[in-house]
């Protein structure tokens, strides 16, 4: 077919055109990421019906056809494979009907860059255009009037009516990951400068934190979690303790009271009801450094565009030095799977820029509660209460989360808890402990984002007691020395791979120190916190 070029004064590159139909106020909606947006008038002006079937371009890995169309939960983006024009009438490509979708854009877009695009129809002809990248509609007079006129339209919107208004929802914040042959209509895709929600290194919280995610139904994320936390130095309320001060020099908390009169510590009326007293105490043996990992994989997907659930598997890995009375050292170590859990979460309240969500979890006593090794002057024996990989206990895991995002910042909080039921076959449970969290994220790009986290702790001491953990020998034994607070500041940056054959994949890393803690001891405070994740969607 015969082409014919005509210039459109201050608006667009040049587009070309057959003798029967003719392409106008084409542009591409300029944005940052990897998906975009074509909009277009297509004038048919021969007495027979054309139909479009394809478009091309090098710019993208996929160029498609799309419609939107209404449905029960509102208007639904829906792939298709070709576009009626009818004889003698314009169609207009706009955000409320149809639109050429691009879908992982090979090079970064400049605005008033023009990119060579194909035009194939039915009849075997085609056009070759160049259209320009824009953030606005070229004509503003031709949009303002469509949008007037689909504004007095009574019931449900004609597609293909108008161009956006400036603050209506951009088609070029949709998901590149989503397949064509899918409904897109269950996600958030809301304009952000170019940067859909989906598609932003920041979706996710910092590594430190899992906040409910609703992802596309149908559609796992495995997503694996490392923590880590290094102790030294014992400390008791915010004060810190010498090693052999604790050892040697006997002390009074009268914060804390202990069981005396009992055989475990040595009572000469034997088996008698203990006294609760203020306790004097000095130990056989103290921490002097402690490393715990947590190594986490979970499973979660969503049920609807509310509702998603998650299962957790967690191997835990515990080391400890200990310095005894006689200055002997020895390691003391722990590992094994921790308590699996099963949780929900709800979506109460969805808007542009925020969510927020409700969740419940339950956690399953699955982690060992009997674990040994050998300890200073006493050989093979049970690990104290803080280096066993399980509770021992049900526990409920209750959530509150909350996040938003506005162009280039994100932000976001979660309160949980850790609330334990009843007591365990070695008749003592942990102590109930709640976590708050708020942050903030700055996007770079859209591959990388950085966050900044405080955090705040609290847990509570132990119910009840092991009979074979002896509080004189380690204050770790003792179940009145377990709780106490904490509050941490962190650093981190996250990670969103945009091709290849890992495109989609998520990952992280978090770093941070307590800046104060609270501790029922002799404990050995917390000093440094690493927390990194990955994650990928299939």
């Amino acid at each position: 077919m015969k082409l014919k070029t005509l210039t459109f004064i201050l608006l667009i590159t040049t587009p070309l055109f057959s003798k029967e139909i003719k392409l106008e106020y084409a542009y591409i909606k300029y944005t940052t990421s990897r998906t975009s947006v074509v909009y277009l008038t297509l004038i048919n002006s021969s007495n027979s019906e054309k139909k479009l079937i394809e478009t091309k371009s090098h710019i993208a890995d996929r160029v498609e056809l799309f419609t939107m169309k209404p449905s029960e939960s509102g208007m639904k983006m829906i792939p298709i494979s070709e576009i009626l024009i009818p004889k003698n009438s314009t169609v207009h490509f706009t955000p409320k009907g149809y639109h050429i979708m691009l879908f992982g854009i090979k090079s970064p877009l400049h605005l008033k860059d023009f990119i060579p695009f194909q035009f194939l129809f039915s009849d075997g002809s085609e056009i070759q255009i160049n259209i320009p990248v824009e953030s606005n509609p070229p004509n503003k007079e031709l949009s303002k009037n469509l949008s007037l006129s689909s504004s007095n339209k009574k019931g449900n919107l004609e597609k293909n009516d108008a161009y956006p208004e400036p603050e209506e929802k951009d088609m070029s914040t949709y998901d590149l990951n989503q397949s064509s042959n899918e409904d897109h209509s269950n996600h958030d895709h809301f304009g952000h400068e170019g940067h859909e929600q989906h598609n932003r290194a920041d979706v996710l919280a910092p590594a430190g934190i899992m906040n409910p995610h609703i992802h596309e139904k149908g559609k796992w994320m495995i997503d694996y979690r490392y923590m880590g936390m290094k102790m030294w130095g014992l400390q008791s309320g915010t004060q810190g303790l010498s090693d052999l001060g604790t050892l040697y020099y006997p002390f009074t908390d009268p914060t804390v009271q202990m069981p005396a009169g009992s055989l475990i510590t040595s009572s000469p009326l034997g088996t008698t009801i203990p006294i609760i007293s203020p306790n004097k105490f000095n130990y056989m043996s103290v921490p002097t450094d402690m490393v715990m990992e947590m190594n986490m994989v979970s499973a979660m997907t969503s049920l609807s565009d509310k509702w998603m659930i998650m299962f957790m598997v967690p191997a835990v890995k515990n080391k400890m030095t200990m310095v005894s009375s006689n200055f002997d050292r020895a390691p003391m170590s722990s590992a094994g799977i921790g308590d699996v859990s099963f949780s929900t979460a709800y979506r109460l309240i969805k808007t542009e820029h925020q969510n927020f969500f409700t969740g419940m979890g339950l956690s399953l006593p699955t982690g060992s509660i009997d674990e040994k090794d050998n300890m200073p002057m006493m050989g093979k024996q049970k690990v104290p209460y803080n280096m066993q990989p399980g509770t021992g206990t049900y526990s409920l895991l209750p959530q509150l989360s909350y996040n938003g995002n506005y162009k280039r910042i994100s932000w976001g909080a979660q309160s949980q808890a850790n609330l334990r039921i009843g007591k365990n076959d070695n008749n003592y449970r942990f102590g109930n402990r709640y976590e708050i969290s708020g942050w903030l994220s700055f996007l770079l790009h859209e591959s990388m984002s950085i966050s900044l986290r405080v955090a705040k702790q609290r847990w509570l001491n132990l119910q009840g007691l092991d009979a074979t953990l002896d509080p004189k020998m380690d204050p770790q034994n003792d179940p009145y020395r377990q709780g106490g607070m904490r509050s941490d500041l962190l650093i981190g940056v996250n990670f969103l791979v945009t091709s290849g054959i890992f495109q989609g994949a998520r990952f992280g890393f978090e770093y941070g120190k307590p800046f104060h803690q609270n501790l029922n001891g002799p404990q050995l405070g917390t000093r440094e916190l690493i927390n990194v994740f990955a994650s990928f969607t299939f």
